[in-house]
């Protein structure tokens, strides 16, 4: 019989913390959702207010907000183009392709990323 109560105990706490941690659950993911679209939203909004930085974001398939975040830019730009197999040259060409070389080269020499790109770009 003290196996069977125990057992019902045990059962009994591991039901209450399934409804207890439900609605704590649900507000997580709802966050998760929330801030997915607060960085989609200042994506866009990063790549509207600086192509070049969007741009360079799409060809290296990164994220501008965390280029912008990261406390060494240059590193991460240059692990992003060893992802991608891409070379400076390679992404200053394609950079060529979706913005303008002056304002493309000012902006990315501003942000302080990578002046052997942004001198390629013109």
């Amino acid at each position: 019989m003290v196996g069977a109560e125990l057992s019902e105990g045990l059962t009994e706490k591991v039901n209450e913390f399934r409804v207890m941690s439900a609605p704590l659950e649900s507000a997580m993911r709802e966050l998760e959702y929330a801030q997915t679209l607060l960085k989609a939203r200042a994506e866009s909004d990063i790549a509207q207010t600086v192509p070049a930085l969007g741009a360079l974001a799409e060809i290296l398939d990164i994220s501008s907000l965390d280029l912008l975040m990261s406390r060494d830019r240059l590193a991460f730009v240059h692990d992003a183009m060893q992802r991608q197999g891409l070379s400076e040259t390679e992404v200053a060409q394609q950079m060529r392709a979706l913005v303008t070389p002056d304002q493309s080269r000012a902006d990315l020499k501003a942000l302080g990323i990578s002046e052997q790109i942004s001198e390629q770009i013109s």
